[in-house]
């Protein structure tokens, strides 16, 4: 589909039937653990300039500010002011609007200076471009050097492709999403794994962090 169709299916559907979704396929739960098991690789310290790239429902960013050893802020980004107004009730419900400002934006181009931020965080997003390697170039290049890239994406499977079907999106492969991040310049591109006992989204999800080279 063409941006502006999947704009306007987003707005459509909005935030809560999507959340319910991952609510049943086990992703939301999942991801509590997931950072849990994983905040130390991605680097979270005291002052890390965090950006969601298409933040949709927030399930990431949200675990981010509940499950990091330190106090963060993030900036999350979406095209989709549906998903926005229904994730800023949300926050309001969880008491973390104070920690996570939201903009309106495409994430193939971003209104971000380069070297913004040190970790950006992409889930459920990628798939959803006509071109994976723009939306991942856009975020190698507000990433400061030696930053963190965390894409979180439907894969080649069989759940995946009942996602596909259900959500219009399409399915990635690994490997050439890996080939596309060491191309933007990303090195130590390596796969990481959801906790076993979420076997629904290990069988759709694909994890992939990257850190940005050094200039």
């Amino acid at each position: 589909m063409d941006n502006a169709t999947i704009k306007g299916f987003f707005n459509r559907v909005g935030p809560w039937f999507y959340s319910c979704f991952f609510t049943l396929i086990g992703y939301r739960s999942s991801l509590k653990y997931f950072i849990r098991r994983n905040h130390t690789r991605l680097g979270l310290r005291e002052g890390t300039r965090v950006l969601d790239a298409g933040i949709g429902t927030g399930f990431l960013t949200v675990n981010l500010l509940k499950e990091a050893p330190v106090a963060l802020t993030v900036l999350g980004l979406d095209f989709s002011i549906g998903m926005l107004v229904g994730l800023k009730r949300w926050l309001r419900r969880l008491a973390l609007q104070e920690q996570l400002r939201l903009q309106l934006g495409d994430m193939r181009k971003m209104p971000f200076r380069n070297g913004s931020f040190d970790l950006v965080v992409s889930s459920a997003a990628m798939e959803y471009l006509p071109k994976v390697e723009e939306g991942i170039a856009e975020c190698a290049r507000v990433l400061r050097p030696g930053g963190k890239l965390l894409i979180i994406s439907t894969r080649r499977s069989l759940m995946g492709k009942l996602i596909a079907v259900l959500w219009r999106n399409k399915m990635l492969d690994p490997d050439q999403v890996r080939e596309s991040m060491r191309s933007a310049g990303m090195k130590h591109v390596e796969k990481l794994q959801f906790p076993w006992y979420f076997p629904h989204v290990i069988w759709w999800g694909m994890v992939l962090l990257g850190e940005k080279k050094d200039q």
